[in-house]
Order: C-alpha cells, then structure tokens, then sequence
C-alpha cells in the first residue's frame, strides 16, 4: 500500500515541461509527499547512521542528490531555487559556493549547509560543513523517497517535524484516500483524509502548493495540493496539539509566513487577491492583485510576487508591508529575495519557440530569457546579475532556475 509513483510523475513533470524551452520555473514543481502506509503507526526506532556512499543497487536518477561545494563560505549567503548556495555580499557580483541537483538545501549558519539526499532507500538529512566538507547525518525522514520528493521541503531541518502522506490501494476509478501525517518530535498525528486521484498541469501558471512552517514552528499552513492537484482547500494548524485553527476553500499559487503568526497566500479565486491570516483577526484582504507566488524578505519588511492582472505580461511586484511604497519591475518573473534589501528575479522576454499550443488563456507570449536582475528596495537601483562563467543558476541541461524560493 503506498504511493502510485507513475501520478506523481506525471504532474511533477508536466509542470517542468510547461514552462518553455530552456527555462524552467521550479516554482511550479509540487510533488506528492508519501510514505508506505504502513509506516504511519510504526514508532520510529533509532537506527545505525548508514554510510553515505553510492547503493550497490540502482537508483532512479531523480534520488540521486549531488552536492558539489568550492570556495567555501561567504560573509552572506543566499540559496536560490533549493539548489544552488552564493555568497551575496556583492548580489550584482555573486560567486557560487555550491550546485546542487536532485536535492533541497537549506542554510544552517554562516559555515554550515543542510541537503537531503536518499541512502538505503531512505531519505536522509545532511549536514556538510563549508570549510572542511566533512558530512554528517542529521536525520531521516519518513516520507517515501519517490522520484521529485524535494520539490518542496515538508520537513525541519531538524528532522523534528515532517509532514507526509500515506494511501489505500486505489480503486477501480483510479482514486483513492490519502492520509496526511504530522510527524512532531517522536509521534505521529493524522491531520486530515482526502480523496484524491490522477491529474496533471499543462499551464505555466497552474496552482501551486503550500506547505509552510511558521518561522517558531507554531502554525502549519498545508494545502491540498501537494497531495491532490485538484484540491481546493487551504488549512492552518496549531503543531503543538494539531488543532486545525483555519480552512478556506481557494485555489492558491503560494505563500509565505511573516514573523510567527501571519501567513499570506496567493488567492486564485475570484476575485483574485492577496490574502492573509492571523490568530487573533483571522482571514482578510491585503491586496487585490492578481498575485502569482508571495514571498517575503527574512526581516518581514518587504513582500514580492509576480503580477497577473495581465497574463501576457507578467511583472514581479514589490512593497513594504504596511506602508504604500510599491516598485513594479518590467516583464519579469519568479522574485525571491537574496538579501533583506534586495530581490532577484527572472526578466522575461518574447517567447519564439511556438512551444505553447494550447487553447486562450494558457498561451502565453512571454517567457524568462535567461536575464537575472537584482533590486536594491533602499535605492531603486535595478542591475542584471553578472554571474562568473559556468555559476549561473542552471540546470545540467541549461534551465535556468531563479529566483523563487523552493524549500523553507
């Protein structure tokens, strides 16, 4: 009883694929976070710490993580994309400390990086000083290690709290229940049950999923669609007793926390908007965009997503929270934030690979072209990104993948 690999597959894929030729927008990329069934009830023992060495056996080459560090630390550092490391103390003149691939990576301190990799057919936590290179395991997580499983980080980097889903054996319509887990500090919890089946996205700008820690690990914002792509509801959790303290029926692009107790999502409904929730005066309007994404500077001061009130072109929108000072760049895409001050993002460009053949309104005439800019908010200054040959964000076959946040 466990995950239908091939599902999970076929949307993972179908995202990568939508985004145009060589580009791809990892923003779009949610894999369904499972395990076998039958590990929901098991406890979790304590296990030697396994070797983190190739398997003797094969392994899909979509496990297989690869971590490749030079140069050691910088004075600021920034992961782009879940993939790549910079030392942005100069974000007009990055130097990459460290590629990955196949892996989610997540700063530790300003020595230390975390990146899951699979090993003996579990998905592990590593710890890989910057310095020295030396690794150790941090921990092991529950979820199934299926092809896409670090798409979007459902986990501390503790190992302490992880969500992921179990399911039944489907029937005969091709649907079946999922489970969704909470794993907290040494027990297990159910936090809901939805019935889901196969799908796919054939759109840039599909919905995307959330799955979000507050930065105290107090709350856990959790839609269905890391788990059904067809799911329509948001959730909000209290972690320590898994009260659910908030749900809403939306289709969402993404979102973010600010501080401890606020969460902002990209509301895809109509009408569309950007909206937020707080423990003490529940859901409301902030903007009434239309928002793509929403992501936050680590101060909380600034919030940046990409704008769709036109779909043929898009443009990253960015404001101080709670004041009226907004920027609006030019056609562009995929905002994530590098510094406190200063945003990248993907300039866009007409599209001339006549790769979109679909029916209005999922044509789009635009597309990253490869140009990444930065925005400096304490001056307005807007630069493109000058990386060293060979330490642009790009995958092995040339994708560029920035600049939104893939992993918490």
């Amino acid at each position: 009883m466990c995950w239908r690999r091939g599902a999970a597959l076929l949307f993972a894929g179908l995202t990568v694929l939508a985004c145009g030729p060589r580009v791809a927008a990892s923003a779009q990329r949610s894999p369904v976070l499972s395990s076998h069934a039958g590990a929901a009830s098991a406890p979790r023992t304590s296990e030697p710490t396994p070797t983190l060495t190739p398997q003797s056996s094969p392994t899909p080459d979509s496990l297989v993580a690869s971590l490749t560090c030079s140069g050691g630390p910088g004075p600021a550092m920034a992961v782009v994309a879940g993939q790549f490391v910079y030392d942005v103390g100069d974000p007009i003149h990055p130097r990459l400390v460290c590629r990955g691939a196949n892996t989610a990576v997540h700063l530790l301190d300003g020595n230390a990086i975390a990146y899951t990799t699979v090993v003996a057919g579990h998905v592990v936590i590593v710890r890989r000083d910057l310095t020295t290179g030396a690794e150790s395991r941090i921990a092991q997580l529950r979820m199934e290690p299926q092809p896409y499983y670090y798409g979007r980080g459902g986990w501390t980097w503790d190992g302490l709290l992880e969500v992921y889903a179990t399911s039944g054996l489907p029937r005969d319509d091709g649907r079946s229940l999922v489970t969704v887990h909470l794993w907290s500090h040494g027990a297990d919890h159910v936090l809901f049950t939805i019935d889901a089946g196969p799908g796919g996205l054939e759109s840039r700008w599909s919905p995307r999923g959330i799955l979000a820690l507050s930065q105290d690990h107090t709350y856990l914002a959790i839609s269905d669609f890391p788990f059904y792509i067809y799911g329509e509801k948001l959730r909000i959790y209290s972690v320590a007793d898994q009260r659910q303290v908030f749900v809403t029926a939306t289709r969402s692009s993404g979102g973010t926390w600010i501080g401890n107790d606020r969460f902002l999502w990209a509301n895809m409904g109509n009408p569309e908007s950007l909206m937020q929730w707080t423990p003490a005066g529940g859901a409301k309007l902030l903007r009434s965009e239309a928002w793509y994404g929403a992501t936050s500077s680590s101060d909380g001061f600034w919030l940046a997503g990409t704008l769709l009130t036109d779909y043929a072109n898009p443009r990253v929108l960015i404001f101080r929270d709670g004041s009226l000072t907004v920027f609006k760049a030019g056609p562009s895409s995929s905002p994530g934030f590098v510094s406190p001050t200063v945003v990248w993002y993907a300039e866009e460009g007409p599209d001339t690979s006549g790769s979109y053949q679909c029916t209005e309104p999922c044509a789009h005439p635009t597309t990253p072209n490869g140009t990444v800019r930065a925005f400096d908010v304490t001056n307005g200054t807007d630069l493109i990104v000058r990386f060293r040959a060979g330490e642009a964000p790009t995958t092995a076959e040339g994708y560029i993948v920035c600049c939104t946040p893939r992993s918490d």
